[in-house]
């Protein structure tokens, strides 16, 4: 939280997030800004920077973080919290859809943040994220993650972003995105061998 909270302070977190996913972040997360409307929540949404273009097809957001803050362009229909997902203060259906966009990785207790997502949405949960990906491809995550990726954010900050390094062990703990399959979700798009991708989990498979 330390690492992410000087991150945010720098102004260098969208600018190395674009560098180090090869600008794959941004196209990922239009995909979910274009599908997500109504009322959305934004779960571990930083400063709310990236969650100001889910009001062009929202009607509302709420951008939950434990280190939320207001940005410096904001909007009325844009409400910061501070929280958690793990213990999320919104009322059951309460939004139509939650995203966790590049945060679920961070989630302390995976399934109970996620439950709380399916239990504060009306519709479904949206998940954008760097998932382990297959068997074979798996080393080359890890060392881009570990090498190529920190020196990217380095070049790009200017030596201003730190911690990067940190983003490994959270990757090693993710599941395969096709877990998400098995728990009645679908794999919307996947990139890099399952690396990246988008995972929807409808609140009612059935319905």
């Amino acid at each position: 939280m330390e690492t992410l909270d000087k991150l945010f302070e720098s102004g260098v977190y969208s600018p190395t997030n674009f560098a180090m996913s090869l600008g794959l972040d941004r196209k990922l997360r239009g995909i979910v800004y274009n599908l997500a409307r109504g009322r959305v929540l934004d779960v571990g949404c930083g400063d709310g920077y990236y969650s100001l273009p889910l009001l062009e097809n929202a009607q509302e957001v709420v951008c939950v973080d434990p280190l939320a803050r207001k940005g410096s362009e904001s909007d009325p229909r844009l409400h910061v919290v501070k929280a958690i997902a793990e213990y999320l203060p919104l009322r059951s259906k309460s939004v139509e859809f939650s995203t966790a966009m590049f945060s679920f990785r961070d989630f302390l207790d995976k399934p109970r943040g996620l439950s709380e997502m399916k239990r504060a949405s009306r519709i479904g949960v949206f998940i954008v994220e760097i998932f382990n990906p297959s068997t074979w491809f798996r080393p080359f995550l890890y060392a881009y993650v570990l090498f190529i990726a920190p020196l990217l954010a380095f070049l790009v900050s200017r030596g201003k972003g730190k911690g990067w390094r940190l983003l490994y062990p959270t990757i090693r703990i993710m599941p395969r995105a096709s877990l998400f399959e098995r728990m009645g979700g679908k794999v919307l798009v996947s990139k890099g061998f399952g690396s990246l991708a988008i995972v929807y989990l409808p609140v009612n498979p059935r319905g």
